[in-house]
């Protein structure tokens, strides 16, 4: 039997930093609230499951629990398509504190592909305390470089635009690289000289998100003239924008696709912001006017991407979505 499209949507944009939820009413933003990062490789399965059975049980308490509701959770724990299995802790939390409806839980990165700006045709990049690109051309085809978290990837994330940083400020340090104001600012910023900063950051179970905080510091000192700060900067730039050029060419397109910039460096800083567009247009991905480029707002693309899915999930079975693991009615 199927449902009427219901009147409230919400949408979990979970970033390795922390996790934007917002709740719509009839089109309408009623809600917006702020919770820690359920990505497991940010903090560990048991405060990511704590953190998203917080999350769920704050959007029942807003939604009510007699209502039906249509969700989405982004998460970057969340695999695009089948690269690795389906994250089986999210998944048992999800079943057992989601509101009534339908929910899927899918890669964070595939709802911004989906927003307006986009619609299911063009290029993400994404930098936040990860980085990843994904594309899809009109065809259908689909492709993702990066995202393969911090160990293996993430170039020109605020990870490792900070990591960089830091390593620029220990070479400062030990007068094995040149002298930069990194180092004064990364010890002023921890609280912590530079040999018990590194050896405290070490010493971290996961300090991944600690790392990323420190990016900041790094753009602000680029965009300040410091010289090192600024190849810093600009490296991780290229390297963003190097993945893009790769998915750009995996999926054929022959003339500058439609952008989006999505995370949370993209959008706090515009110094970056600026140094990734005049990359896109010397790859020839856009032009000066930069009119294919889109800031993409990831909590309200979550929202717009359940929507998108409504017609294949307003009915009392569970249908499987490319790119997610969609679950059944949650009464």
């Amino acid at each position: 039997m199927k449902r009427r499209m219901p009147s409230i949507v919400y949408s979990v944009d979970a970033g390795g930093s922390g996790t934007v939820v917002a709740v719509w009413r009839a089109g309408v933003v009623v809600d917006t609230s702020f919770y820690p990062s359920i990505a497991i490789a940010s903090t560990g399965t048991t405060a990511a499951c704590q953190s998203l059975s917080d999350v769920l049980r704050g959007i029942t308490e807003h939604v009510g629990k007699d209502s039906w509701a249509l969700g989405c959770i982004g998460s970057s724990s969340m695999p695009v398509a089948a690269e690795a299995p389906a994250p089986k802790a999210l998944l048992d939390v999800i079943a057992v504190h989601a509101p009534r409806g339908r929910v899927v839980l899918v890669n964070d990165v595939v709802p911004l592909l989906w927003s307006t700006p986009l619609a299911g045709v063009g290029i993400v990049i994404c930098s936040g305390t990860g980085s990843s690109v994904l594309g899809r051309n009109a065809n259908g085809e689909q492709t993702k470089v990066g995202g393969h978290e911090h160990i293996v990837s993430d170039q020109g994330s605020a990870y490792s635009l900070a990591r960089e940083g830091l390593r620029a400020a220990g070479r400062s340090n030990d007068a094995t690289g040149p002298t930069t104001k990194l180092q004064s600012l990364a010890e002023s910023f921890f609280d912590l000289p530079i040999p018990a900063l590194g050896r405290w950051l070490a010493e971290l179970p996961r300090p991944r998100t600690t790392i990323a905080s420190f990016a900041p510091q790094v753009t602000a000192a680029a965009e300040s003239g410091d010289p090192i700060a600024e190849a810093i900067v600009q490296s991780e730039a290229r390297a963003l924008v190097a993945a893009a050029v790769v998915g750009a060419a995996r999926l054929a397109f022959h003339s500058a696709p439609r952008i989006g910039l999505a995370g949370g460096v993209l959008h706090k800083s515009a110094y970056y912001r600026k140094l990734v567009e005049e990359e896109l247009e010397r790859q020839g991905l856009t032009d000066t006017s930069y009119r294919n480029v889109h800031l993409i707002n990831g909590a309200r693309a979550g929202a717009e991407y359940a929507q998108r899915l409504a017609a294949g999930l307003l009915d009392d079975q569970p249908v499987p979505m490319p790119d997610g693991a969609v679950l059944g009615s949650l009464n």
